[in-house]
């Protein structure tokens, strides 16, 4: 039975026909765009002139909203389905582990459903053999047909497979036990594989976010000269006609804002989440001392915040004609608390990977001296307090200490999990238990063990080089996006102080009449310059906000390719702001320093 393609994947799990989801939710998000598109031309002055929609704006936004909209209708089942494929390809590694080890056991083909049952906490593939569970319990199927049938429509073409060969092994009349330890180096092999081909869809992403932001930024180039040159107005415009005045530089803003974060979602599908934490209640010092972190930096942060608002309020005159110069520094200044629970977050990050690399020696060690001794765990852990495993040895302590008190022995792994603050360490230990009990083979589980968890560090170092470059990317892309935007306003502001110029020594003269001995090429700006200091100081602040939206998606996007906390993430985003904001502040001033490049 060969698998269905990804959209006939989408198409099925959608449970209705492909007429009605064009119909209702494809043509319904569109004609929902549409309708928003005109409530907003009506509120802003319809498609007369001056209006903010007027002419070929009108027409433009009547036409992105409905097809933006119906795309996003029509291509989310298909990301969907992506998204659950990789959701259940990150935890074939554990999966299958976990299978590996109890069938060192005592495992046939008619017990291995009630192992199958057993899989609760393996996110959507759990779902997946819910479904095989379904079908056996409910429908009566025979496990291999079961296992066809889902495989069959199964977002994950590496969970596809592997159904299907198990259903041949149990057909064949295979044992079960041998099947699935042969599996694992078959599994394995496929997902590092699968693994690679994201890593290169990465670089590939890269290449065209690149390109797509420096087209961008081109847009944003072509909008700001064309605001000042073109676009008129007084000084006392209203919010509405000020918007009006810079609608080009608005879309071109949205376009800008759409690349960034549709990058974002693009990462998002092309490579797992690395969850790096353990997930328990337990409290440790650690936990307790990024708490308080936090409340500290926030209180810090709203303290620091009412002052900027206020320096910016009060001085805003003034600010506002040197706001390409500190705007962005103004902005990063409440916010740099966080960088205190960041950094906590950041180290602790970092143990926690030293942790998960010793852990493959440590569990190794472990099942080894457990078979040898058959002694009690207390007595085997504490053989092996003389070998040095790195920043575990404070962990594998009070496991032993814990152990000895003759604390519950499940409750004393919880602790040294919470301990490791790790979920690799967390999870696998649970396997390593489960597995050792049931198989009475410590050391055969110790290694299964083992051998999974190296195979997912390997995986885990090619990711944080494929991170570490786009960290990289995201700098230089970020110091050249405020490099070139301030170039811009250094020529606009040259041409302002030009057309102002020019403006005044042509009081009595008739711009008209000057229009048309000139070919009709006059500019407006020079019929009516009051406006462009306004329009200057509007391309500084869209020009800030959308370096703002810039640094939160390449934030996320970072964050995406490296794992970790959300908190290290956010910490990211300040520093990246603060090399916006040092860089926007040096560009200006040297810029401001050659305005002989722009003029005389």
């Amino acid at each position: 039975m060969e698998k269905m393609a990804t959209w006939e994947i989408a198409l099925r799990r959608l449970e209705m026909p492909v007429s009605r989801f064009l119909l209702v939710y494809v043509g319904g998000a569109a004609f929902a765009g549409f309708v928003v598109a005109l409530i907003a031309i009506f509120l802003t002055g319809g498609f007369s002139d001056g209006a903010l929609f007027a002419g070929f704006a009108g027409a433009f936004l009547l036409f992105i909203m409905p097809a933006m909209a119906g795309l996003a209708a029509a291509s989310y089942p298909i990301l969907e389905v992506n998204r659950l494929g990789i959701q259940i390809e990150k935890e074939m590694h554990m999966f299958i582990t976990r299978m590996g080890i109890l069938s060192l056991g005592e495992v046939g083909a008619g017990t291995i459903f009630d192992i199958l049952k057993q899989m609760k906490d393996y996110g959507e593939l759990a779902n997946e053999v819910q479904k095989i569970e379904v079908l056996v319990d409910k429908w009566h199927t025979s496990l291999p047909e079961a296992a066809r049938i889902v495989g069959y429509q199964s977002p994950s073409a590496l969970w596809s497979d592997f159904l299907d060969r198990m259903a041949f092994s149990i057909e064949a009349g295979q044992p079960i036990d041998e099947f699935m330890r042969a599996e694992q180096d078959t599994v394995a092999e496929q997902y590092n594989t699968i693994y690679d081909m994201r890593l290169e869809s990465v670089d590939t992403l890269k290449e065209i976010y690149v390109s797509l932001v420096s087209a961008g930024l081109f847009a944003l180039v072509i909008a700001g000269i064309h605001l000042v040159l073109f676009e008129t107005g007084s000084t006392d415009s209203t919010p509405l006609e000020i918007a009006t005045r810079i609608r080009y530089l608005l879309m071109a803003g949205l376009l800008f804002i759409a690349v960034q974060f549709g990058a974002y979602f693009a990462f998002r599908s092309t490579i797992p989440d690395d969850q790096t934490f353990a997930r328990d209640e337990m409290e440790t010092p650690y936990r307790l001392l990024f708490k308080q972190s936090w409340f500290g930096a926030a209180a810090i942060s709203i303290f620091l915040f009412l002052i900027t608002l206020s320096f910016t309020l009060l001085f805003w005159d003034t600010l506002s004609r040197s706001w390409d110069k500190w705007g962005l520094i103004l902005v990063a200044v409440p916010f740099t608390p966080i960088l205190i629970p960041a950094y906590l977050q950041r180290r602790e990050e970092k143990q926690v990977m030293r942790r998960d690399e010793a852990y493959p020696d440590f569990i190794r060690a472990l099942g080894g001296t457990a078979q040898a001794r058959s002694a009690e765990p207390s007595a085997t852990i504490k053989a092996l307090r003389g070998v040095d495993f790195g920043l575990l040895d404070r962990s594998i302590d009070r496991l032993e200490k814990r152990l000895s008190t003759r604390i519950d022995s499940d409750r004393a792994w919880d602790y040294f999990s919470s301990d490791t603050n790790s979920a690799v360490i967390s999870r696998y230990n649970r396997i390593y238990i489960e597995g050792s009990q049931s198989s009475g083979e410590p050391a055969a589980t110790a290694e299964m063990v083992s051998k999974s968890v190296t195979n997912l560090l390997s995986l885990r170092q090619r990711r944080a080089l494929s991170s570490s470059t786009m960290w990289g990317v995201a700098i230089g892309l970020l110091i050249s996006s405020v490099t070139s935007l301030n170039v811009t306003i250094s020529i606009v502001i040259q041409l302002g102080e030009s057309i102002a110029s020019v403006a005044g020594t042509l009081t009595e003269t008739d711009i008209g009449a000057l229009s048309e001995s000139a070919g009709g090429f006059a500019l407006p700006a020079m019929e009516e310059a009051e406006a462009v200091d306004q329009n200057i100081t509007m391309f500084k602040l869209v020009a800030s906000g959308l370096i703002l939206a810039q640094v939160f998606a390449v934030s996320l996007i970072a964050t995406r390719l490296r794992g970790g906390g959300a908190t290290s993430g956010l910490g990211q985003s300040v520093q990246l702001l603060w090399i916006a904001g040092i860089t926007s502040l040096f560009t200006s001033l040297i810029l401001e320093r050659a305005t002989g490049l722009f003029g005389t």
